[in-house]
């Protein structure tokens, strides 16, 4: 059970009956985990999202039973699942009290080695940095370029910034409104972001409290995919002529 264990930041399950090293000062972690199959367990979380199988496979998401660390071998007692980045994984178990181990880094960007196959598929006029694979996820069946950081609380390097404004007509972000908190973390960043970034006039989506959704996920969830793709056409059709004009879209 994931918690069972006080997990630091660096540690995180490895390729299905593969052992990889990692190493940390003065210690080497050994990690490895185990693939099962997908279920109807696994159908009915990601259905509210409208994220298919065939998205999570193509994103590289799979459900696993078991990991280890070092020798301690732990079951995964609900569903659990494996964000794979080459040799580096994320393991996200939404059900239970610790519901993220990760030995990532910055480097890693979620949705980035996808991200040629969506410029083919959907066009260069928008990328969305966005605050969670799962978001990415759900704007790609929403037919939109997107990508996010390891950490919404991540500031993303300049040359990211410019290699995706080189790549497309219009940078746009769309973080988490935690409008339930004083300090709005992901709106803090959003504001942060477009501050430093001002000369590439970045244009900040927000879902507005009234619709008691941080997320683009949990607005699926809560309205469904339909009125999200109407939500997003409509936010996009306003941000650009902002953009156009030379402004900054005045949402936030």
């Amino acid at each position: 059970n994931i918690t069972e264990v006080n997990y630091s930041m660096g540690i995180k399950a490895q390729k299905t009956d593969t052992i990889f090293e990692l190493m940390r000062p003065q210690k080497i972690t050994i990690i490895r985990k185990k693939r099962r199959a997908w279920d109807k367990r696994d159908a009915e979380y990601w259905k509210q999202f409208h994220i298919s199988k065939k998205t999570l496979e193509y994103f590289n998401v799979e459900p696993i039973s078991h990991y280890w660390i070092n020798e301690n071998r732990f079951t995964c007692k609900d569903i659990t699942y494996a964000y794979k980045y080459k040799t580096k994984y994320k393991i996200y178990a939404p059900h239970s009290e610790v519901k993220w181990m990760s030995n990532t880094t910055a480097k890693q960007i979620q949705g980035w080695n996808q991200l040629e196959d969506s410029i083919k598929e959907f066009g260069n006029d928008v990328v969305i940095l966005t605050s969670s694979l799962k978001d990415v996820m759900c704007l790609h069946d929403l037919r939109y370029p997107a990508i996010a950081l390891q950490s919404e609380m991540q500031f993303p390097e300049d040359k990211l910034i410019e290699t995706l404004k080189d790549k497309f007509k219009m940078v746009t972000l769309l973080y988490d409104n935690d409008f339930d908190k004083d300090s709005n973390p992901g709106q803090t960043m959003a504001k942060k972001i477009k501050g430093v970034f001002m000369s590439y006039r970045l244009q900040n989506l927000v879902i507005h409290e009234n619709y008691s959704a941080k997320d683009l996920s949990d607005f699926i969830s809560i309205y469904g995919i339909g009125d999200a793709s109407l939500w997003m056409e409509s936010q996009l059709r306003l941000a650009k002529k902002f953009y156009e004009a030379k402004e900054i879209f005045p949402w936030d």
